[in-house]
């Protein structure tokens, strides 16, 4: 085979496979963050307009949830999160919500974490950049995030099959009682479960 020929079937299989993955609604740029590395920053606005970093919260373990108030299994997750923020948050740790769900806007955010009473930041990934930039797939999907900012665990929040079923392995709990304890989190990667994250068009 030509070098000519290879090049275009190369290109022609690209381009089959970056518009699967927009059909999708999932990133095709960037690689997947692996336990250990360092978690990018970001600079994004929480739905009073107030800012946040992951930066700002150095020296702290970080829980960040993708999430959507559009996708059943990450609403179903709700209470349990915020049960979680009510035991840990006066223990220094601190839960961030990220919506980056291209059609929800910061008023309609607000309005559902009120009336649902997550009692963290819901901030907004505009045209969900930061998604793209870590690989994150679904809501909810779980980043926790060390004292000294690397990944911890990535995943599932626990292993519930459905978005009102019961756990038997509370992943995100798990992970945050050995933070604390100063240990290393025995699970560490788990396959995140959800809906997709619903991304800006691509033309």
């Amino acid at each position: 085979m030509s070098n000519n020929i290879q090049s275009k079937l190369f290109k022609s299989i690209f381009s089959t496979c970056l518009i699967f993955c927009v059909a999708l609604g999932i990133s095709c740029q960037g690689k997947a963050l692996n336990i250990g590395e360092t978690m990018p920053d970001f600079n994004l606005k929480d739905y009073d307009g107030k800012d946040h970093s992951l930066s700002q919260y150095k020296g702290k373990t970080v829980v960040i949830e993708f999430c959507s108030q559009e996708c059943p299994y990450s609403r179903g997750v709700d209470p349990d999160l915020a049960k979680l923020h009510t035991k840990y948050s006066n223990k220094g740790v601190v839960f961030l919500g990220i919506d980056s769900h291209f059609k929800t806007q910061p008023e309609e955010i607000k309005k559902y974490a009120l009336e649902n009473k997550k009692p963290y930041p819901i901030l907004k990934d505009v045209e969900n950049k930061y998604a793209d930039k870590v690989e994150a797939k679904v809501t909810p999907e779980i980043f926790i995030i060390d004292k000294d900012g690397k990944i911890a665990y990535h995943g599932a929040f626990d292993d519930r099959k459905g978005p009102e079923a019961q756990p038997t392995e509370k992943y995100t709990e798990n992970a945050i009682e050995a933070l604390l304890a100063g240990k290393k989190v025995e699970k560490a990667e788990t396959k995140a479960w959800g809906c997709t994250i619903k991304r800006v068009p691509k033309n």
